[in-house]
């Protein structure tokens, strides 16, 4: 019986129209081409049963090509959210145990979910990062921050702490507070001139972030390279943390979702290039992982 209602499920979830999906067009999570519901078939053989981590990540890899998606079902409780992590082109939708596409990563029932993967175009192999823990909103926005000069590569340690008023600190499993969340991000942002413009300081990288973010910063032919490279840099003129959205700090990566407002420039050989300059603000989900007794930035990516 177990057998035929996947099965079911999974026709079900591949015919599309008989998935009764919201039309909020946050569907489609990861990629910017994702069509709110899934165009492929997922096939049975193409769907792995999987327990989902409260405490730490479950990550799983595969290879997508065109018409096909690959599936994974997880078992988790009514007011859990999923978070996950990407740096791949991929769409990634999520349905509940009766079908409904959800709209969001919050999980209302509990029961049994699936998440659907697809490439958007093309081939492409993938690794993603999975856990499951409780969502703690704040919806009181914060007072934005001013730019603060910024510091010397020599005395990292001095570099200007201006974190946003934020509501009171909560704390739990993961010992990450608010407040420290909030601070380790504006300190962050206020570093990125010296990160990505002379003098490309790698050590404040290695202050506050690690893992993958680390890793793609100061690698060979990383962000510093190919800026140095191409005789270019980055001028933040203003960026700062303008609301905290909210905060997860279950499980050893907590997670925290912001809105940054920044004014960027990047100057190349021939000048500005007005592509990649200007000022925008953002939703943002900040992954954090704690590295000898320190907590740094260990990735991010927008959000809606």
């Amino acid at each position: 019986m177990h057998k035929l209602w996947l099965y079911l499920m999974l026709i079900i979830i591949g015919g599309c129209s008989a998935a009764s999906s919201n039309s909020n067009s946050n569907t489609g999570f990861s990629g910017s081409t994702c069509p709110e519901k899934p165009a492929s078939t997922l096939d049975s053989k193409d769907v792995k049963a999987i327990s989902i981590a409260t405490s730490g990540t479950t990550k799983e890899s595969g290879q997508l090509n065109t018409g096909k998606s690959l599936g994974y079902t997880f078992e988790a409780q009514s007011g859990q959210k999923l978070s996950y992590q990407t740096k791949d082109d991929i769409c990634i939708w999520i349905f509940t145990q009766d079908l409904t596409l959800l709209s969001n990563t919050d999980l209302p029932k509990s029961g049994k979910y699936t998440i659907q993967v697809a490439a958007p175009k093309g081939s492409t192999t993938f690794n993603l990062e999975m856990s499951l823990g409780t969502l703690q909103t704040s919806t009181s926005p914060v007072s934005p921050v001013p730019s603060s000069p910024q510091t010397t590569s020599n005395n990292p340690s001095n570099t200007p702490n201006n974190p946003p008023n934020t509501p009171p600190s909560n704390t739990n499993s993961s010992g990450l507070t608010q407040d420290q969340a909030s601070q380790l991000i504006a300190n962050w942002l206020n570093a990125k001139s010296q990160i990505f413009s002379p003098p490309f300081d790698r050590q404040l990288v290695a202050n506050y972030t690690t893992g993958p973010l680390y890793t793609d910063i100061t690698k060979p032919g990383g962000s510093i390279d190919w800026l140095n490279n191409n005789n270019s840099r980055y001028d933040y003129r203003n960026s700062r943390v303008t609301q905290v959205l909210s905060l997860e700090n279950s499980g050893s990566q907590p997670a925290m979702k912001v809105q940054i407002y920044e004014e960027r420039t990047l100057y190349g050989p021939k000048g500005i290039d007005s592509k990649q300059s200007g000022s925008s603000t953002k939703n943002y989900i900040y992954f954090f992982s704690l590295e000898n007794g320190s907590w740094k930035i260990y990735d991010y990516r927008t959000a809606e």
